[in-house]
């Protein structure tokens, strides 16, 4: 029998201090009978691009370990990291990269290839992704100790979501859905082309619920501001789906299919070994975060206001992803980008 899933919130490993997070790594790895004799000079300061060494059991042969606790990393990062190993006075048999982002495919070959040029026979990354599984389904302890996350809570935090969305849910497509238009059985193909169009109204205004500043704006730089209108997209299985930068946002994509989202203005839209593509930038709110609504607005903004909470990253979307920019009048439906083809192209 199949049992059930359940939702968990990302891990935040860009919370914990980098020496914080170099010490979660090395937990993991100890822990690891693939490893012994293991070496810890991160702590140091002088580490020369090795911040663990250990000893492959089967193959009694070196493994250089660096722990990057980085938002996003480029190819330049990338190799940078190799050739700081491979300045090294004995030369590793395996690098491993443990890192608190994502990377694509293509970067992950990058690094492997460029490994290999420098002498290195093998070299693997661990992702976000990936340490995430482990801590799950390995060390829930460390879960515990560097997170504060303790799995039998989470359980009971899931109840009160899966309370909060179907409320949610309900309370939406009954006050912001425009129920008497989506009644008339000629514009159900409509739809299919323009999702938005079910709705009461164009934009929302998404408040944060620790917001102090509204109906004044405050700009942070790096950070999402604590009120904003934008357009509303559609809903989707857990929440609703919003349209971000859709006026500005482009996408590159090379021979392979391989894609990195961009703005008008950057110069590698006129590259011939790119096709160029109008794009749209799609955030997704759960219902859970969306804590009530004020569907008259105010005498500020008229649109309907979501008040959310902002716990995912700072931001309330659960994810963002890019569609292809359709046509309703020629009858092409917007479709979703390659999430596994998403990279960064070199820059001109």
């Amino acid at each position: 029998m199949i049992q059930p899933t359940k939702t968990i919130n990302r891990i935040h490993f860009s919370d914990l201090d980098p020496l914080r997070f170099e010490d979660l790594c090395l937990n993991i790895i100890s822990r690891d009978d693939n490893y012994t004799e293991l070496k810890h000079f991160g702590r140091t300061g002088n580490d020369d691009g090795v911040d663990i060494s250990a000893i492959i059991n089967d193959k009694k042969e070196l493994l250089n370990i660096q722990c990057k606790r980085y938002k996003k990393i480029t190819t330049k990062e990338l190799k940078n990291i190799v050739d700081k190993i491979s300045t090294q006075p004995t030369l590793p048999f395996k690098i491993l990269l443990i890192i608190s982002c994502d990377v694509s495919k293509s970067m992950y070959q990058i690094f492997e290839n460029y490994s290999k040029e420098k002498g290195i026979e093998k070299a693997e990354i661990w992702t976000a992704s990936i340490l995430e599984a482990k801590l799950y389904k390995e060390y829930k302890d460390l879960l515990f100790i560097y997170f504060g996350i303790h799995l039998e809570k989470k359980s009971i935090d899931n109840v009160s979501k899966i309370k909060q969305s179907v409320k949610m849910e309900k309370r939406i497509l009954k006050e912001l859905f425009d129920h008497k238009s989506i009644k008339e059985k000629s514009n159900s193909h409509f739809y299919v082309y323009r999702p938005w169009e079910r709705f009461i109204t164009e934009k929302v205004c998404i408040r944060s619920i620790d917001d102090v500043n509204y109906p004044s704006y405050l700009d942070i730089d790096g950070e999402i501001s604590s009120w904003f209108e934008v357009d509303i997209y559609d809903t989707y299985h857990n929440g609703i789906e919003l349209c971000l930068d859709s006026i500005s946002s482009y996408v590159i994509e090379d021979k392979d299919g391989f894609w990195e989202p961009i703005y008008s203005d950057d110069k590698r839209r006129n590259n011939p070994k790119y096709k160029t593509y109008k794009s749209k930038k799609i955030g997704r709110i759960p219902y859970y975060n969306i804590v009530e609504i004020k569907k008259d607005g105010d005498e500020h903004i008229y649109e309907p206001h979501l008040f959310c909470k902002f716990n995912i990253n700072g931001m309330p979307y659960e994810d963002i992803y890019y569609k292809y920019y359709g046509n309703p009048e020629e009858r092409i439906v917007d479709w979703d980008f390659d999430k596994e083809k998403q990279t960064k192209f070199p820059e001109e």
